[in-house]
């Protein structure tokens, strides 16, 4: 089998943890790495192989690629979908597809016109014990609660602290829950959503302590310090999300189903089933980065557009979603 030529797009964890899935396939080639910092991707170069470019289209100048991978900030979102999309450059993008909703709008609208394979990192799709969910799901009593919550620290770049260049965290992190529960019982619409802001332009600093490596400052930060939204599933199910950074270290990351008789709990390490007299746990065996690479890889090979594990036009759906809970929170309206 011919390797597939690949580039990277960004130098930060995700594209970290994407190039030591694809450094150990035998079918796969690095061939560039792209970032904002020529050292970044001179550094990645070095480590996986291939060469540093300044920008996407000196790449594609210089290198035959086949597929690429696109981890950068959500504002960063755009040209390099456009340098790809007018190469015919299949992608797999991480998510947010962008901080606005404007920019994932627009391309949706030229990947599908181009007919391109793309697919977005929503990983936990990917999750080996899903399977089981969904053959759960499709038998029994319906879900009548879904519970999701995003709590944790501040992440540590310096882009996540701004709404403007990270979306904010419902966008930029719970957005993962919000497409895994879209996933799993369809389309919903927002009932409520709110969130908790600090006065006006005020910024204050941590307390004695907190201001640490572990924990930084925050007297740079304007996205909200927690968010809920309250949704109504196509299903009749409700569902409840909540996220907060202010934490110290990360306290619950989780999606909780509930229905007559059964609280299904998902995590990224394990699956519980729990009926009120016991409970069973099922450990999650499989890397789903892994596997949603492969599943992209096997479908750029293909040609298929819709062997990926989540589609663009699939994440848009949780995009468009994520920006209404946003706008309700911030407005009222949306």
């Amino acid at each position: 089998m011919t390797p597939l030529r690949v580039a990277m797009v960004g130098a930060g964890g995700h594209a970290r943890r994407h190039l030591e899935v694809l450094a150990r396939r035998p079918d796969v080639t690095l061939v560039g790495h792209v970032a904002r910092a020529t050292e970044s991707a001179l550094r990645q170069a070095r480590r996986y192989g291939g060469r540093a470019f300044e920008d996407v289209n000196a790449l594609l100048q210089h290198e035959q690629v086949d597929a690429a991978w696109i981890c950068v900030p959500p504002a960063a979102h755009g040209p390099s979908e456009a340098a790809f999309v007018a190469a015919d450059v299949p992608f797999l993008v991480e998510k947010p597809l962008s901080a606005d909703a404007a920019t994932a709008e627009s391309i949706a609208a030229d990947v599908a016109a181009a007919g391109l394979v793309t697919a977005v990192g929503y990983h936990w799709r990917a999750l080996d014990t899903l399977a089981e969910v969904r053959e759960r799901l499709a038998t029994g009593p319906p879900v009548r609660l879904l519970t999701a919550a995003w709590h944790s620290s501040l992440p540590a770049p310096p882009w996540w602290r701004r709404e403007a260049t990270s979306g904010g965290q419902i966008v930029e992190q719970a957005t993962h829950l919000l497409d895994l529960a879209l996933h799993l019982l369809g389309d919903a619409e927002v009932l409520h959503a709110a969130e908790v802001r600090r006065a006006g332009e005020v910024r204050r600093e941590c307390p004695t302590g907190y201001d640490t490596p572990e924990r930084p400052t925050t007297s740079d930060v304007d996205v909200a310090e927690a968010s809920s939204a309250t949704l109504r599933f196509g299903t009749g199910a409700l569902g409840i999300i909540t996220a907060t950074w202010v934490l110290a270290a990360s306290d619950a990351v989780e999606l909780r189903l509930h229905r007559e008789g059964e609280r299904i709990t998902i995590t990224q390490d394990a699956l519980t089933l729990d009926s009120g007299r016991e409970a069973r746990v099922v450990r999650t065996q499989d890397d789903p980065v892994a596997t949603q690479d492969a599943a992209f890889l096997a479908a750029v090979r293909a040609g298929d557009p819709g062997a990926v594990t989540c589609s663009y036009a699939e994440a848009l759906r949780t995009h468009r979603l994520a920006q209404r809970v946003r706008e309700r929170a911030r407005t009222g309206v949306g």
